[in-house]
């Protein structure tokens, strides 16, 4: 049986988790600490960091809410983050003991985000097995739209007309660091449409994009000097993840989004494996948003998972 240690995160050990991160074999950069802990105000921190023989093997960006762990509410996936020496052995023993650490704490279930695996540098599943193993797991299941360097499809017509209609309307598209135009717009949107503010305030990824700015990128679409459309892309190393995206009412009547992606995919695919979009699910997977899913199909994308799973302490 492995000599397995379970211990607490804390700021002091901020530097060997983000070496970890960035060595592991299924991590990025939302896992860095610096990244983390922008929201630490909001979420009650529970991350969790395992050490083998006395070596750090394998980590856990979690939080907990009531008596549910969660890995991590503040961020789109989570889930273990493995080394390239972990084995499947071992992360069923992690599983075992994690569980049996949570209930001596008075920790009644577990919701568990893994990364999709598009994000991974090897094969990482081995948490999804283990999962299934220790715990009566019950899955949610939401669907994103991801392009495929090796595998891209054509593009709808209505898309291809839309980008020639933007490029005849004299629309620019262009990487810029100014964040406040494109935070306009897509507040508006959110607010008009959905009653909502941005996950980020303007404040907040202008701060990211300070700490990571060779991962967090902003393209837009200008109209003269007007910025009518954009997008901010997640750069890792293996997928380029449209984070946000908006337009202006002027933006969709010349279809700026549509030239805008095909500069900004065909510029992504030349580097990265995969181009995704996001989620076009709802209420935790159980509504698909026909509309907005016909969209990004229409850029050639296809589905890919992004899964939770639940399970009783």
């Amino acid at each position: 049986m492995p000599n397995l240690e379970i211990k607490r995160y804390t700021p002091a050990a901020a530097d060997e988790w983000n070496s970890f991160v960035a060595a592991s074999k299924n991590g990025t950069f939302l896992f860095d600490r610096r990244y983390m802990d922008y929201h630490a105000d909001r979420f009650q921190d529970h991350s969790l960091m395992i050490y083998r023989r006395g070596k750090l093997y394998a980590l856990l960006p979690a939080n907990v809410s009531g008596d549910t762990l969660f890995s991590h509410q503040g961020l789109t996936y989570g889930g273990l983050i493995m080394n390239n020496n972990t084995t499947a052995a071992d992360v069923v023993e992690i599983f075992r003991q994690l569980n049996a650490t949570l209930r001596e704490e008075g920790l009644r279930q577990v919701v568990y985000k893994p990364v999709p695996w598009i994000y991974h540098q090897q094969p990482a599943e081995e948490d999804l097995y283990a999962i299934v193993e220790v715990g009566d797991v019950r899955l949610t299941r939401s669907l994103s739209s991801t392009i495929s360097r090796e595998h891209p499809n054509t593009w709808y017509r209505i898309r291809q007309g839309g980008a020639q209609k933007a490029q005849q309307a004299g629309v620019v598209i262009e990487e810029t660091t100014d964040f406040q135009p494109f935070w306009q717009i897509l507040t508006d949107n959110l607010q008009a449409r959905h009653g909502l503010k941005p996950v980020h305030t303007l404040e907040e990824i202008n701060l990211l994009h300070q700490r990571f700015p060779q991962q967090i990128r902003l393209w837009v679409a200008k109209e003269g000097k007007t910025t009518i459309g954009g997008t901010v892309l997640y750069v890792t190393d293996r997928v380029v993840h449209a984070q946000y995206i908006a337009a202006s009412p002027r933006g969709r009547d010349i279809h700026a989004l549509d030239l805008l992606f095909q500069v900004v995919i065909r510029q992504a695919l030349e580097q990265h494996p995969y181009f995704d979009f996001g989620i076009s699910t709802e209420h935790q997977g159980t509504f698909l948003n026909e509309g907005l899913i016909y969209q990004k199909e229409g850029f050639g994308a296809r589905g890919i998972c992004y899964d939770w799973y639940k399970w009783q302490l």
